[in-house]
């Protein structure tokens, strides 16, 4: 009797250990697209840290930014944009959706995150209140420490 509790508690306790290897950030309290925390613990880089990093630092690089997805909708008056950057997969940038329409331009920016082997813009919207009606044109811009980029202009009626 005593054998069949103590396989019972192994196999129990190597199922619940398999859990770990199907889920590896168990326990966390982040989500993995949060960045990361500071910390108090640990040292200031020192100058000379500091020099030799930013001497070491790569150059910036063309991003190439395409627009996915975009969708007007004069009804609920608004510009909605999907899109990335396809040569590069990174976090940390930001991505700004600019539409202009006569003098008046509008934009809005927001966080881009990696995606397997692209960068994604999370979607953007632009109202297209105060805007001159006619033909309008819209771009997305990418910005990030290693990269810069703009779309091809994208011409609508709004």
């Amino acid at each position: 009797m005593k054998f069949l509790k103590l396989a019972a508690v192994a196999v129990a306790g190597m199922s619940l250990a398999g859990c770990s290897l199907l889920y590896p950030h168990w326990g966390a309290t982040t989500f993995p697209t949060d960045g990361p925390t500071s910390s108090s613990s640990a040292p200031a880089p020192s100058a000379s840290a500091s020099a030799s990093a930013s001497a070491s630092a790569k150059p910036i690089q063309a991003a190439k930014v395409v627009i996915l997805q975009n969708n007007v909708d004069a009804t609920a008056g608004v510009v909605d944009v999907v899109a990335q950057i396809s040569n590069v997969a990174e976090d940390g940038g930001q991505c700004t959706l600019t539409v202009t329409s006569g003098g008046t331009t509008k934009s809005q920016t927001v966080r881009a995150e990696s995606n397997v082997d692209t960068t994604q813009c999370y979607p953007m919207e632009v109202s297209l209140a105060g805007l001159a009606k006619g033909s309008a044109s819209m771009t997305v811009t990418y910005k990030s420490a290693g990269y810069v980029g703009t779309s091809t202009p994208q011409v609508f009626t709004n």
